[in-house]
């Protein structure tokens, strides 16, 4: 008697060609950006204290970052400006977010061998076009003197 031998099913292909392109165009999105906003940011020396709770809530739905180098060289987003036209585009920012009802929350990242000249400088020429509140950004130590046990 001849048995008939059981021939293996072919299997069914799956192309995941397209996936992998998808996958691909995702991390090459992802790293951009990510690397984009590391660009923006520069490095600077914060002073080395330990600020505000890091629970407290932000009040502010705006902020502008205003980076305060230690030649008192003054930038936002990685854009030089001269003291008073950044007051300015400072307190047009502030009149505009007010408008709609919001916060601005204006945040300076002094660096920390700045001479106090420059943050005085600053703080009026913003006090000046009418921004009063802001706060200065630290690196979230504490410092540590001789002296301290």
């Amino acid at each position: 008697m001849k048995f008939n031998r059981h021939q293996p099913m072919p299997e069914a292909g799956f192309d995941i060609t397209s996936m992998i392109d998808v996958v691909l165009l995702l991390t090459i999105f992802f790293m951009m950006s990510s690397q984009f906003s590391k660009v923006v940011q520069r490095s600077l020396d914060l002073p080395k204290e330990v600020g505000d709770a890091a629970d407290k809530p932000i009040d502010a739905e705006v902020a502008v970052v205003v980076d305060l180098e230690k030649d008192g060289r003054l930038s936002v987003g990685g854009r030089v400006y001269e003291l008073d036209r950044l007051a300015a585009v400072v307190a047009a920012d502030h009149q505009k977010v007010a408008a709609t009802g919001q916060v601005l929350d204006v945040v300076i990242r002094a660096d920390r061998a700045t001479a106090t000249t420059h943050l005085s400088r600053l703080v009026s020429a913003l006090s000046a076009e009418g921004v009063t509140e802001w706060r200065l950004a630290t690196s979230g130590e504490r410092a540590s003197s001789g002296g301290e046990r």
